[in-house]
């Protein structure tokens, strides 16, 4: 059985930071309090543990029931949240969300196109996909297997991993279903945040 990778979901200095850094962007384009959200590829429910609370309602999906079931126990208790199984090319929700959000889980996609489809589809009008994902540069990998300097770093893992993360990077510009009008380069994470808008063409 494959070991679950765990985020750690507490409110340390680096989640803190995360937190605060995504309400800012968030905020930008989106009435963040007033906003549904619904995040793709949940893993153990960090994010909808540090966001959830202070959304109207968060909603997540991942492939991986396990991980489904670890993220249900860590629903803060004041927070409204609701986590299903599901896949970025097969959302099950018949609703539409202010704000789709792939947190260092859009690499991971098989079919872009599909999962681009399937956000255009549960998206407002005006609301946002917002794409994080981790760099090239990154060094707090979550597996120890990425890390160089651990016992357990693979190098044939490490290597596909970059390779993956550049295929995310050309589909979300080899695209023509939504609009890129943000990229940036956050330094203090070593991640990327994209901001999708849908297109008017």
């Amino acid at each position: 059985m494959v070991k679950k990778v765990l985020f750690p979901i507490e409110l340390n200095g680096s989640n803190r930071y995360k937190r605060d850094y995504l309400i800012g962007r968030f905020s930008n384009y989106v009435g963040f309090s007033s906003a549904d959200f619904l995040e793709i590829g949940i893993g153990n429910g960090r994010f909808g543990y540090l966001l959830g609370e202070r959304v109207a309602h968060y909603y997540g999906i991942d492939i991986d029931e396990e991980y489904v079931r670890i993220a249900e126990g860590n629903i803060p208790e004041e927070a409204n949240v609701t986590y299903k199984v599901g896949s970025a090319e097969d959302v099950p929700f018949d609703k539409q969300f202010d704000v789709i959000f792939y947190a260092q889980s859009w690499h991971f996609i098989n079919d872009f196109q599909k999962a681009l489809k399937e956000a255009e589809r549960v998206l407002k009008s005006d609301g946002i996909v917002a794409i994080l994902e981790p760099s090239e540069n990154s060094r707090n990998w979550a597996s120890p297997k990425l890390r160089r300097g651990s016992k357990e770093f693979d190098e044939i893992a490490f290597q596909k991993k970059l390779l993956d993360l550049e295929r995310g990077r050309r589909a979300i510009f080899n695209q023509n279903l939504f609009e890129v009008v943000e990229v940036e380069y956050d330094a203090s994470t070593t991640s990327y945040f994209y901001v999708l808008k849908k297109s008017n063409v």
